[in-house]
Formats: C-alpha cells, sequence, structure tokens
C-alpha cells in the first residue's frame, strides 16, 4: 500500500535530500503510524501532533491505527511560542 507522509517543522531533517515537506511511501498491508515514522527513522516520541486525512489521531490510538492505502499522514513536532 502507499501512503503520503507529509513532516512539518524541525520534523522536515528526517525527510530525503530533495523533498521539502514529504514523501509517498510504499509500507505493507496493517502498517501503523510507528512502523510508517521509523521508516524514515521519525522518533515516535517527537511527534505530538498526528493527523490522517485531516483528522486528529489521539494518544491512545496512535501505536495500533492501521493505516489505509492511500491516505495521507501529517506529523507536527511540539510547537512552542510566546
Amino acid at each position: 500500500m502507499k501512503i503520503a507522509l507529509r513532516l512539518y517543522a524541525t520534523l522536515r531533517d528526517y525527510l530525503p535530500d530533495g523533498h521539502d515537506t514529504g514523501v509517498t511511501l510504499d509500507l505493507p498491508d496493517g502498517a501503523t503510524i510507528p512502523d510508517a515514522l521509523a521508516v524514515l527513522g521519525v522518533p515516535l516520541a517527537l511527534a505530538h501532533i498526528i493527523m490522517i486525512q485531516g483528522r486528529r489521531v489521539l494518544p491512545p490510538d496512535v501505536a495500533t491505527r492501521q493505516l489505509v492505502d492511500g491516505e495521507e499522514l501529517a506529523v507536527f513536532p511540539a510547537i512552542g511560542g510566546g
């Protein structure tokens, strides 16, 4: 299955050279959010806001939510401001 993985802010450092905000990943059926992040070496602990198809995935569901072909996974780090 193929999904789009979009990384934002400091997480973009994990993207391969030549990719500004995201990549397409080819994952096995049944792959989860942590599986997708592991492909690029993104530590799950740095993923503070996770969205699939524009809807937030709550922390209890992050580890077990299986991805579906064609979905877009967006991941944001902790964001601070003042």
